[in-house]
């Protein structure tokens, strides 16, 4: 279950990064896109603990 927390965690944090940050111009890299890149992250975390505690729950 922790992994499907921090999963959810992350992509909600993603999603409002990607969402609010598209004018906020940084040196390095783009809030933005850093955004995205969390929400996918996460998005996918979240599914690969889902599919982990189903495999268990099976046995």
């Amino acid at each position: 279950m922790k992994g499907i927390a921090v999963g959810v965690i992350l992509a909600v944090v993603g999603v409002i990064l990607w969402l609010t940050t598209k004018e906020v111009q940084t040196p390095v890299v783009s809030l933005h896109k850093v955004g995205l890149v969390l929400a996918v992250v996460g998005a996918a975390e979240a599914l690969f603990a889902l599919f982990g505690a189903g495999k268990k729950a099976r046995k």
